[in-house]
């Protein structure tokens, strides 16, 4: 049966009613449109490629900040070929940073992990004072090491020994763990007889958010600049985490942050470590996804890990 032409000859592809938009609250926006075009026309010179490709802006002006990432065709009868495209964009609302950026979508992961007894802040002397703590753990050594056998000032009876340098010269004492009492009393019972590690506290945010630009080095830029910070400390700035989040590595503005005495509090630098970044391209648009680890109970140490600006 010859084919009968009216209207439209689709010469040019043609916007098919029906385009879906999708917008996920954060900032991105997503399209899926179908064309319809003359397979004759779609074939011809540059159309092909010009028409459909990587990074062409949607034909409504509405929406023309969503370009193409994706597309596919298949032929339908009497030489019409039906082309599915899919667009992506950041609503232009969303302008920070000199691009545009969506609004992070947070998950919080709350955990512990066994650290060294050793490490904890109130080992040698009481400097985490949460709750009306007391008690310190095992105190400095006694002079040249071994066992200060005083219960007065040796409560935990806490075991150290002497680390032997060249020349058999004495070079500091290394803890080695807390001793089972010497007596069958009930009262003299040592409850951290044994105990090397406690639970450190940690939490990890996983932050997914998307970046955009005016040209597509500009978004990659953007977005490769955050993925290079991967091992820095930030308060949370530089993935523009909000105000309730950033307050997880602020002192005292949660009841559950410790809290210490003031010269202990004056070594700790509580932020976010970044300790992996990842970038993933859509047309114009990038995949941030970053992992960040709040610092533990003593902070990041300044001296080892480098933190991103003044403000980050």
């Amino acid at each position: 049966m010859a084919r009968l032409d009216y209207g439209n000859d689709l010469a040019a592809p043609q916007l098919q009613p029906g385009y879906t938009i999708s917008a996920d609250g954060f900032g991105l926006v997503q399209i899926k449109a179908t064309f319809r075009w003359d397979k004759t026309y779609f074939l011809t010179g540059d159309a092909y490629n010009g028409e459909f490709q990587l990074g062409k802006q949607f034909v409504v002006t509405r929406y023309n900040y969503c370009r193409m990432y994706k597309w596919d065709y298949v032929e339908e009868k009497n030489g019409v070929i039906l082309i599915t495209a899919e667009y992506t964009g950041i609503d232009p609302e969303y302008n920070v940073e000199g691009g545009r950026i969506t609004l992070p979508q947070i998950q919080m992961v709350g955990s512990s992990s066994a650290e060294d007894i050793s490490h904890h802040p109130n080992f040698i002397k009481l400097n985490c004072i949460s709750n009306g703590l007391t008690g310190i753990l095992a105190g400095p050594p006694p002079a040249g090491g071994i066992f200060d056998d005083n219960s007065g000032t040796n409560p935990n009876r806490a075991l150290w020994t002497p680390i032997v340098a060249n020349q058999g010269a004495l070079n500091n004492c290394q803890f080695v763990a807390f001793l089972p009492s010497n007596s069958d009393v009930a009262a003299n019972i040592n409850i951290k007889a044994g105990v090397k590690s406690y639970y450190k506290p940690q939490a990890t945010l996983r932050v997914l958010l998307y970046v955009s630009a005016d040209t597509n080095e500009a978004a990659a830029a953007l977005a490769l600049t955050k993925a290079s910070y991967v091992g820095w400390t930030t308060n949370g700035s530089l993935f523009n985490l909000p105000a309730e989040y950033k307050k997880l590595a602020a002192a005292t503005q949660y009841p559950g942050n410790f809290t210490y005495i003031a010269e202990y509090e004056a070594k700790i630098n509580r932020s976010f470590l970044i300790t992996s970044c990842s970038v993933e391209r859509f047309g114009y648009i990038y995949k941030v996804t970053a992992d960040l680890m709040l610092s533990g109970i003593a902070g990041w140490d300044k001296d080892i890990y480098p933190k991103v600006g003044g403000t980050g």
